[in-house]
């Protein structure tokens, strides 16, 4: 068996073999919603092949900068793991995560995040990361999130022309993906994570005097449509199944991406779920976005908390230690109790890390993180 990085011309192969394992009879495939792991361009993927040249197993590997506060993060991704039946249990997904890890490593990135939380994972020193509030929003929360969000602002479906003007709410935020517009366009374009979910997706934004306050970016069923049909099949190893706190009710909806102002963001949300015939809408928010927190509780949206999506484990130390150095030397962070990868971890990310000197304000010196899961889901 061979295990390299993947080719340009073995990308078709690649997905074919995600879709077999990811996708059903008459879904979309996989090449068409992860356009940065199976699209020809410079790959970072690793895949495992038979000595006649057959893929036996493959895993997604995608590099990506994330903004978190002051810092600019150097992350890669992993998702679309899986390996074909026949080759099972030898141990071959485990040795493509070793050769991505190192392959990180080598590019200078800090982290990187999993979609997955399986054994092999934790065994690789993957953990949970951040901190994350589950909001569920009913019709009468929603209605409640209209009346306090306002009708300040014309809320309509996005065209191509606002891009510029989204990808900017979107870069304001404190933490988020780094796009140019022409990435986001692919981002939106492909739907990948409604995708994985099998619901249409919706984008929305919210104008007043001329000016986009705010966007989102949901999955939702339209009035009358069922369960998704286009859910995916049991994965094998992690990858492009859906990740913990995402339901598998057939009438309930997900919110992808959002930026704005939070009362623009929250009358967009109420509007998602109170005019698209979902019966429930989940709005999964990082720490950080305390604003639509308050907006979401005092609306009485039901919550609850936990972490991010998915694991991270770290890609090379230094790196981490020098990407975020500005914003520890800022917050006058002592790393001393982090004597561990999970402590670090923890101590960089988690808002009520125990690791944390006692006294400090929760959030005060914990870099933010984005959402894991959604529109820029691998």
């Amino acid at each position: 068996m061979q295990l390299r990085l993947i080719r340009n011309n073995e990308l078709d192969q690649a997905a074919a073999l995600a879709d077999a394992i990811f996708r059903n009879e008459g879904d979309l495939s996989m090449k068409h919603l992860f356009l940065a792991i199976f699209q020809p361009g410079i790959s970072h993927s690793y895949g495992a092949f038979t000595s006649d040249g057959t893929l036996a197993a493959f895993m997604g590997l995608v590099p990506s900068v994330i903004k978190s506060g002051e810092a600019l993060l150097e992350v890669f991704s992993i998702g679309a793991v899986c390996t074909a039946p026949a080759y099972r249990g030898v141990g071959l997904a485990g040795q493509l995560l070793k050769l991505c890890q190192a392959h990180a490593a080598r590019a200078g990135a800090s982290l990187i995040f999993v979609s997955g939380d399986r054994s092999l994972y934790e065994r690789a020193g993957c953990v949970p990361f951040g901190a994350a509030v589950h909001a569920e929003l009913t019709q009468d929360s929603a209605q409640a999130l209209a009346a306090a969000a306002g009708n300040a602002w014309t809320l309509r479906p996005m065209q191509p022309g606002d891009l510029p003007a989204v990808n900017r709410l979107l870069l304001s935020r404190q933490a988020g993906h780094v796009h140019s517009p022409a990435e986001l366009g692919l981002l939106l374009g492909a739907a990948a994570y409604a995708g994985v979910l099998g619901l249409p997706q919706r984008t929305l934004v919210a104008e007043r005097d001329g000016s986009i306050e705010g966007f989102v970016a949901v999955a939702v069923p339209a009035a009358g449509d069922g369960a998704g049909a286009g859910r995916p099949a049991a994965d094998s190893d992690a990858g492009a199944g859906r990740p913990a706190g995402v339901s598998d009710a057939p009438n309930q909806g997900t919110v992808l991406e959002w930026a704005g102002r939070p009362e623009a963001v929250a009358a967009l949300l109420a509007k998602a779920a109170l005019c698209t015939g979902t019966g429930k809408l989940q709005v999964p928010v990082p720490w950080q976005e305390r604003s639509l927190l308050s907006l979401l509780r005092d609306a009485r949206a039901a919550v609850t908390s936990g972490a991010n999506s998915g694991t991270v484990c770290i890609a090379d130390r230094g790196a981490l230690l020098r990407q975020t150095e500005a914003f520890r030397t800022s917050r006058n962070i002592d790393l001393s109790a982090a004597i561990d990868d999970r402590g670090l971890i923890s101590l960089l990310f988690d808002p009520a890390s125990p690791l944390l000197s006692a006294g400090t304000p929760e959030g005060d010196a914990t870099l933010p993180l984005p959402y894991l899961a959604g529109l820029n889901f691998i």
